[in-house]
């Protein structure tokens, strides 16, 4: 080879806005190219894109293969296997790809893994294998301490039932009670223990002028929606309603669902 062309991809639009984890790697592949005196042709730049995406889920991937079919450089390099792909059968069919346009994959980290040799493809697939199950482990990290801070009564991002809205800023950031929205809510659990149907009650909230978070009409389902939400009766946040009376709801329902 002589012309080739660098990859390098950072999972988060932190990363990618912090500039360290490209900056990096570019660093890294020019340094290699340099020392192995290959024309670097092209820097293709990933940002925020996990590598569990797919070729269809990222936008400097295809084109690379594009420019590598059409003979701009003969070779890929990246900084670690895990920059490809953070999924074994992704891995291995990017690595398919490359190799169906007459391209070479380098790896700085794990030199000769991409050959065809039997003992080195074995440890490549491993490699990646063990970099699926990290990334496997690092979701369920990331979201077990998403619950942790919602039980704790922190905003962890993502949709709000309505009632409540995020309040502060970072790391600061607490589900809190929107007043406004509470009062519907309550509304909706009081006259619901009274006895009133889920129809009619979306029908009154409608003829009062008030209308669903996004602007729409007040549907059955919708009302069924509020009333089977636990979350209102506080999770590690402010409570809207009480227990006793989420208690009453919950009883009708299903008195009313056996009938």
């Amino acid at each position: 080879m002589e012309k080739i062309a660098g990859y390098i991809r950072v999972s988060t639009v932190a990363q990618a806005e912090d500039g360290h984890g490209l900056a990096n790697q570019a660093e890294a592949i020019r340094e290699y190219c340099a020392a192995n005196s290959y024309e670097l042709v092209r820097l293709y730049e990933e940002r925020g894109v996990s590598g569990a995406n797919g070729i269809e889920g990222r936008e400097e991937l295809p084109l690379l293969l594009a420019d590598l079919e059409a003979g701009e450089f003969e070779g890929v390099v990246i900084v670690r296997l895990d920059r490809l792909a953070r999924d074994l059968m992704l891995q291995e069919n990017i690595l398919s790809d490359i190799r169906k346009r007459g391209g070479e994959l380098v790896s700085i980290a794990e030199p000769d893994l991409c050959s065809d040799d039997n003992t080195r493809t074995l440890i490549r697939q491993i490699m990646g294998a063990i970099a699926e199950y990290e990334k496997k482990l690092i979701v369920a990290r990331l979201a077990g301490g998403r619950r942790r801070k919602v039980r704790q009564g922190g905003y962890a991002g993502g949709w709000l039932p309505l009632g409540y809205k995020a309040g502060g800023e970072g790391r600061e950031a607490r589900v809190v009670i929107d007043p406004g929205e509470a009062k519907v809510v309550l509304q909706i659990f009081t006259e619901y223990a009274k006895g009133k149907s889920m129809r009619k009650i979306g029908e009154d909230l409608e003829a009062g002028g008030i209308t669903t978070r996004r602007g729409g009409k007040w549907a059955a389902a919708t009302v069924a929606a509020i009333l089977t939400n636990e979350a209102y009766t506080g999770n590690g946040h402010q409570a809207v309603i009480d227990e006793k009376l989420f208690a009453r709801c919950e009883r009708r329902r299903k008195k009313a669902r056996r009938r």
